[in-house]
């Protein structure tokens, strides 16, 4: 029966392969341009997508909670006024009494803040919708300086940015986010604090491309 091959090998599993040490293969994989990835569940977004990641609703969130106020308030002295122009009610000292002009400009205000509080819910229900779909459960390639540290000191601090594959192994599902983009990770889970060199893993096709060149050779 048939030796059914991996999709990627691990980091020792492939120095062993090449006949190197963990940190050999670690200094040439940057040098080289042979990716390693890790495993990542959690949120991905493009680098530059500041409205989906986090925080990116800041803002937004900030105008439509001061238009809220502000709609409450006019809300309120709209109805004072009403009723103290049908004698129904006396207005405190610290109120005046609005012209019918006076009236129908604060009418338009708060015509206007409702409109926006009805389009400023609906780009952050977007927003939250949207996130939504840059789950990411599977490998992402680890940029050159994360490549470094680990080879200098066996792990670092699980990485905020990488890239995304060009061909993830094993995936056919369409992405969220351009190949080859730096992406920010975001809520992964199970949270890590560290990356270390158990976690990496490195595509068979890729390590088959390297060795067609030969120049792994050089380092064994």
């Amino acid at each position: 029966m048939p030796t059914i091959e991996p999709l990627t090998l691990t980091l020792a599993e492939l120095a062993a392969r090449w006949n190197m040490t963990a940190q050999q293969v670690l200094e040439y994989a940057p040098a080289h341009g042979l990716p390693m990835y890790f495993y990542f569940d959690g949120l991905v977004f493009n680098f530059g997508d500041k409205w989906h990641r986090a925080n990116g609703d800041a803002s937004v969130a900030q105008d439509l909670d001061s238009h809220q106020t502000r709609a409450a308030a006019i809300e309120i002295d709209l109805q004072r006024q009403t009723l103290h122009k049908r004698g129904l009610l006396k207005l405190t000292q610290w109120e005046e009494a609005l012209t019918d002009d006076e009236l129908s400009h604060q009418q338009a205000e708060s015509d206007r803040l409702t409109e926006e509080i009805v389009r400023l819910t609906a780009m952050l229900k977007q927003r939250g919708e949207a996130r939504q779909n840059h789950v990411r459960n599977g490998l992402l390639r680890a940029a050159p300086r994360t490549l470094h540290e680990i080879a200098a000191h066996g792990k670092t601090r699980f990485p905020q940015f990488a890239f995304m594959p060009h061909t993830p192994p094993g995936g056919d599902v369409e992405e969220k986010v351009t190949a080859g983009a730096v992406i920010a990770m975001e809520d992964g889970f199970p949270l890590k604090e560290l990356l270390t060199e158990d976690d990496l893993v490195i595509s068979m096709l890729d390590i088959k491309i390297a060795e067609e060149a030969g120049n792994h050779k050089s380092k064994s």
